[in-house]
């Protein structure tokens, strides 16, 4: 899983580079939001996380994004790192925006009693950002497709290789532009 690793953070240190590139027009906005993801095998998870957005267009944004999720049922920690390119629908100028994107991130996987392997998976995402110029509020919902291996499970896992952590995403928060 070494390669795996390394094509993950590579892809982060993409998103980074692309994101600290503000050019004149360019805004900029950091975010902190809460999470939630209901996993087809792992159950609910909850969370939270930043991001970094850059904005060239009014019509286009791409961020990056580092967040944690717990899932309780099997005490393990989820750590995505993730970039998203979105495109937005400005009404009423910054005001009101709806949005519509695609994403994709690196998974990283910590327990006491699972190991999951780390591994990547994709997302399309839709939402809403709605606020002043320099403060707004946006909550989004999204779709993650992610399997991941499995090499030791607890009883309540039973004896699969593969968990399915597919499932239902919403994140909540605020974004600060500058």
């Amino acid at each position: 899983m070494n390669t795996a690793r390394g094509i993950g953070w590579a892809l982060l240190a993409l998103a980074v580079v692309c994101l600290s590139g503000c050019t004149g027009g360019s805004t900029a906005a950091l975010g902190v939001f809460g999470s939630y993801l209901d996993s087809d095998d792992l159950g609910p998870g909850y969370g939270g996380g930043a991001k970094l957005e850059l904005k060239p267009l009014d019509w286009l944004s791409v961020d990056g994004r580092a967040s944690w999720v717990h899932f309780d049922d099997f005490d393990i920690d989820m750590i995505p790192l993730e970039a998203a390119l979105r495109l937005n629908l400005p009404l009423f100028g910054e005001s009101l925006v709806p949005y519509a994107g695609v994403g994709g991130g690196y998974y990283l996987f910590e327990s006491d009693g699972v190991e999951l392997d780390d591994n990547v998976g994709y997302f399309p995402l839709v939402g809403l950002a709605f606020g002043k110029r320099r403060l707004s509020f946006f909550a989004e919902a999204r779709w993650l497709f992610l399997q991941t291996d499995v090499d030791t499970a607890l009883e309540e896992l039973g004896d699969v290789d593969e968990a399915d952590v597919d499932g239902l995403g919403i994140n909540a928060g605020l974004l600060f532009r500058f």
